[in-house]
């Protein structure tokens, strides 16, 4: 199974992205504790691309401590297909310069946030409200892997 990513750099940092790909089998592809994820993973040789996106086993444990209860997450990288025993191959592919789509949302977010603080009323903060709420899916979605989508044609 091979996977392409694009890079997408952007306010300092990186994301990623990645092209539509073909499932090796039915089997991994509906596995739930199977994911395809850009999570922090259990493993000896943590370097500075521990976040580079890879297929792990998820693993998640309720854990008691004392009074406090919370789950924990636990990701195991694979490198082959556990059913079918095909490699798994991530590549990237190609890499774009999105500061400047971020750097306009980030402004018009801000220039809204500015107009809701101002504002008395209540129907126009509603409004104003909703509207940041949907720029802020938009600038998170910068951070999440998800598929491919070219930003600079939405």
């Amino acid at each position: 199974m091979k996977i392409e990513l694009i890079r997408q750099k952007f306010n300092g940092t990186r994301g990623y992205k990645f092209k539509p790909f073909s499932w090796c089998c039915d089997k991994i592809q509906e596995n739930p504790c199977i994911v395809f994820s850009d999570e922090v993973y259990t493993d000896d040789d943590i370097d500075d691309e521990c976040t580079f996106p890879s297929f792990a086993l998820w693993y998640s444990e309720v854990i008691k401590d004392w009074d406090d209860e919370y789950e924990e997450d636990t990701y195991y990288k694979i490198n082959y297909c556990p059913f079918c025993g095909e490699p798994i191959e991530i590549s990237v592919v190609g890499e774009e310069d999105i500061d400047e789509c971020y750097k306009v949302l980030s402004k018009q977010r801000d220039e809204l946030w500015k107009k809701y603080k101002k504002t008395d009323s209540k129907k126009k903060s509603e409004e104003l409200r909703k509207q940041v709420r949907e720029l802020d899916d938009k600038i998170n979605w910068f951070y999440h892997l998800a598929e491919y989508e070219n930003v600079k044609e939405k």
